[in-house]
């Protein structure tokens, strides 16, 4: 009687096929992974960059909420206000701002040395105005700052108020993301 003998073990073919099997699968692993890492970072830059734009609204909010003696279009307006009603607009207000030692505070739509809109304010102490400084970072594109202000003539017996409305782009990581948004901000009165 002969015996016979076999051989255990994986054919030539079975193991090429399982080692392509198992490459592609590796392959789709890996390029999925990295297609969300980098949509992670875009819109992680996104987030960072729209934080700066609220940040800056929240600042010349307080400005406004707390401050007196607004005047729509700046120093030098003959009317402190431009109301809705009328679309009366300035891309221009001052505040005197009970947070800088009761001076007065401009902020306007100006332009960062790249060319991109910038929201912009500059502080008057001891009467002489400071330079104007950029609240927004160069990613974002400011191409419309409107105020409307009302209820802010000294005569006037309401409590003031200020619509803001802002629009733009922001870039970051190569993606370019529109935005618009509009802001009430009314006067706390006067204690």
């Amino acid at each position: 009687m002969r015996k016979t003998k076999t051989q255990s073990g994986f054919t030539l073919i079975e193991l090429m096929v399982s080692l392509s099997l198992f490459t592609v699968v590796i392959l789709a692993a890996v390029s999925s992974l990295y297609t969300v890492n980098s949509a992670s970072r875009k819109v992680q830059g996104m987030r960072t960059v729209m934080d700066n734009l609220n940040f800056a609204m929240e600042s010349m909010s307080r400005t406004i909420r707390t401050g007196s003696g607004i005047v729509c279009g700046g120093e030098g307006s003959s009317t402190p206000d431009c109301p809705f009603s009328s679309l009366g607009t300035n891309s221009k207000i001052l505040v005197t701002s009970t947070f800088d030692g009761n001076n007065l505070v401009e902020y306007q739509l100006g332009a960062h040395t790249n060319g991109n809109g910038a929201i912009q304010k500059h502080v008057k102490t001891s009467g002489v105005w400071g330079p104007w400084i950029s609240m927004t970072t160069p990613e974002i594109d400011v191409e419309n700052l409107k105020f409307y202000v009302e209820g802010s003539s000294p005569s006037d017996t309401t409590q003031a108020n200020v619509q803001i409305m802002i629009s733009g782009v922001a870039t970051a990581a190569s993606e370019v993301s529109p935005f618009a948004i509009q802001m009430y901000v009314s006067q706390r009165a006067a204690e």
